[in-house]
C-alpha cells in the first residue's frame, strides 16, 4: 500500500502491531526514500496543539517568531522525498489529520505512514487492518505439533522460553495453551505478557 499511496493508516485494536508492522515497513521500503524515515511518536502528547511542534522537532524545527510551524515544516519538506511514520495517532485524530493534510498537500515527495485504532479521515487515506494473529480452534484436541501451526501458540512459546527456557508444549499443557491464546483474541502484546507470567 505503501508503495501505492502517500497516505495509508494502518489500524487495529490496541497492542496487535501495528507499531511494529510500521518500523518493518519502513525498513523494508528505505532505499525508496533518499532523504531517509522519520518516526514521531505520538503517544506521550495529550494536546492536539502539540502535534505539529512534536512532527517539526524530528526534524530538528523549531518556531520563528511571526511565523506559523506548519509553514516552517513545509518548507523544509518541500523538496525532500521521505516517509513519515506517525505513531498512535488515535486520541489526536483531527490534529494529525489536519497536519498530514498539509504535508500531503504542500509536500509532493512525501509519503506518511500512520497507526491508529482508527483512520484519520484525510483525503486519499489508504487503510490496512492489522490482523490479530492465528488462532486454534479450541473445540478441536490439539497436539504440540498440530499448535505449532499457529501464530499466537509460537508468539506464546517464544516468548515463555525466554523466562523459563525450559518450556516445552505437551499433550497436557496443549489444551491450556490454545485456550490462553483464544482467550487473549491473538493480540501480541496481550500474549508476551500471558507468556511472560
Amino acid at each position: 500500500l505503501v508503495e501505492s499511496a502517500r497516505f495509508v493508516t494502518l489500524t487495529g485494536a490496541g497492542g496487535c502491531g501495528k507499531t511494529r508492522l510500521s518500523l518493518q515497513a519502513a525498513a523494508d521500503l528505505l532505499d525508496q526514500y533518499p532523504d531517509g524515515a522519520w518516526f514521531v511518536d505520538l503517544a506521550p502528547l495529550a494536546d492536539p496543539e502539540l502535534v505539529p511542534q512534536n512532527v517539526a522537532a524530528v526534524f530538528g524545527l523549531k518556531e520563528e517568531a511571526g511565523r506559523p510551524l506548519r509553514h516552517t515544516l513545509a518548507e523544509h519538506l518541500r523538496a525532500r522525498h521521505l516517509l513519515i511514520l506517525l505513531d498512535n495517532c488515535e486520541h489526536l485524530l483531527t490534529a494529525c489529520a489536519q497536519t498530514v493534510d498539509l504535508i500531503l498537500r504542500q509536500c509532493p515527495h512525501v509519503t506518511v505512514l500512520a497507526t491508529s485504532r482508527e483512520a484519520l479521515g484525510v483525503s486519499g487515506e489508504r487503510t490496512y487492518r492489522v490482523p490479530s494473529l492465528s488462532l486454534p480452534d479450541t473445540r478441536v484436541p490439539q497436539t504440540p505439533e498440530s499448535l505449532s501451526q499457529y501464530e499466537a501458540v509460537r508468539l506464546f512459546v517464544e516468548r515463555a522460553r525466554y523466562h523459563n527456557p525450559e518450556f516445552v508444549v505437551t499433550l497436557q499443557n496443549a489444551p491450556a495453551l490454545a485456550s490462553v491464546c483464544t482467550h487473549l483474541d491473538g493480540i501480541p502484546l496481550a500474549i508476551e505478557l500471558a507468556a511472560a507470567r
